[in-house]
């Protein structure tokens, strides 16, 4: 068993460093860079799914329904195509809104979220300056 995890381990290295020497491997295929921030990013994000969890619940289980469903053009301050997809992930993983389309050339996503609130809260841009912050981005 421990010479197979080995050989595994030895071999998955040894392809990333033959992908290095061949020049295949940038900055989005191989993001190791970003790791320690990503923890930090994660732990803020997991946060952030629960707290959106625990609202579109509260919304749904109150009668009469508070749904008021909105669609909104949203533009990301991100620069790079991997933080821009990174964005509109995190989105889609946050219950209550959903990037419906992307357009990475305008850095613009279309959302559809289920209330006013969820809305403000991303209009709010506490998510793109966290994913700045994760990219590395300077001027944060």
């Amino acid at each position: 068993m421990v010479l197979l995890l080995s050989l595994g381990a030895l071999i998955s290295i040894l392809i990333v460093i033959y992908q290095y020497k061949l020049k295949i491997l940038d900055d989005e295929s191989l993001p190791i860079a970003i790791l320690p921030r990503a923890i930090i990013y994660w732990i803020w994000l997991y946060k952030e799914i629960l707290l959106s969890s625990l609202f579109v619940s509260k919304l749904i289980l109150r009668f009469p329904m508070n749904i008021s469903p909105k669609y909104f053009k949203l533009k990301s301050n991100q620069k790079t195509t991997m933080g821009f997809n990174i964005y509109a992930n995190s989105i889609t993983m946050t219950p209550g809104t959903i990037s419906v389309l992307t357009n990475n050339n305008d850095k613009v996503i279309q959302i559809h979220a289920i209330s006013e609130e969820t809305k403000s809260a991303l209009l709010s841009g506490v998510m793109d300056q966290k994913i700045k912050k994760l990219m590395g981005d300077k001027d944060v």
